[in-house]
């Protein structure tokens, strides 16, 4: 072990940081498993080829999820055999090349974390371009956060693997594009509901609520994660957590909206067997072509099937 009183002290900060990094990534990936085996179980339900690609991204989640619950076992594994070689006196070859095993080992993990977050980006990406399918803006609310997820993915290689960034940089990157897109989404849901609430009543506006409820817990994980990385040292307690939770949330999230969507669409089937009639039959559905530009009522009034189903695809 070095001599050094304060080396000791921070070989075993790193050690203890990385043993609560684990611990939080085991306690959260049960979470996500959870949530796995929920969306499995009611995307089975529906025959849709929507559904099918909803479990496959789903199961791509839950395979990130455990990846990186093992590479960060694996890497407080890694850490301790090296404090122990260290302590043991071995060679400095030997010493070296567990330093390096570590190192590839933390590395593989930060990667996977880059790649994990701009897959999630896409999902929150695809359900911010189905909410804005009506409006002529699509294009640039669609185009401009594209561009921020492929250079938050860039800049998050380049700092792993070749430049030296500071590292709350990608970070930052990231927590402006959810930002963006919690802007786009929730403004968006937000007036759909507000429309749905005056045309159908207050029940109307449940999903959207509930939906927007989701994609804050999000974006405010991602901002705690970030003040705690800026104000605190790396190696404190908190940021050790929330560094093991982060990469389970990156999917929990979005298993919680697989898990939304199989629910509504096991719902709409239903309804269009006729056993779960949500509506009055006799009640005039507004058809998508008559947007508030051309029949003077509220945007993102028009059938209330129509509207749901963009705020659950």
């Amino acid at each position: 072990m070095p001599e050094d009183p304060q080396a000791q002290l921070k070989a075993y900060s790193v050690l203890e940081s990385m043993t609560y990094t684990a611990a939080a990534a085991l306690l959260f990936n049960g979470i996500c498993l959870v949530l796995f085996s929920s969306a499995v179980f009611f995307l089975l339900k529906t025959k849709t080829i929507a559904s099918r690609i909803f479990l496959a991204i789903s199961i791509v989640l839950v395979i990130f999820s455990i990846i990186q619950t093992i590479l960060d076992i694996a890497g407080a594994a890694a850490f301790s055999r090296l404090m122990r070689a260290i302590i043991s006196g071995d060679t400095a070859e030997y010493l070296l090349s567990l330093q390096n095993n570590w190192a590839r080992l933390y590395n593989a993990r930060a990667g996977l974390t880059v790649t994990n977050n701009a897959i999630s980006d896409c999902i929150f990406l695809y359900r911010c371009a189905v909410i804005w399918t009506s409006s002529p803006y699509r294009n640039v609310v669609v185009g401009v956060p594209a561009v921020l997820i492929l250079a938050t993915l860039i800049v998050g290689y380049l700092s792993i693997f070749l430049i030296d960034v500071i590292i709350s940089i990608p970070y930052i990157m990231a927590f402006i594009t959810n930002a963006l897109l919690l802007g786009l989404t929730v403004g968006r849901i937000w007036r759909k509901g507000r429309d749905a609430t005056l045309l159908l009543g207050p029940d109307a506006g449940a999903r959207y609520t509930a939906t927007i409820a989701i994609i804050l817990l999000y974006v405010l994980i991602i901002l705690i994660y970030l003040i705690s990385l800026n104000v605190t040292d790396q190696n404190a307690t908190v940021p050790s957590i929330v560094w093991g939770a982060i990469p389970q949330v990156l999917n929990i999230i979005p298993l919680m909206i697989m898990v939304r969507v199989g629910i509504a669409r096991t719902f709409a089937e239903q309804e269009s067997r006729g056993s779960v009639p949500l509506f009055n039959a006799s009640a005039p559905l507004i058809s998508k072509s008559e947007d508030s530009e051309y029949s003077g009522r509220p945007s993102g009034a028009y059938s209330a099937r129509g509207a749901y189903s963009e705020v659950d695809a």
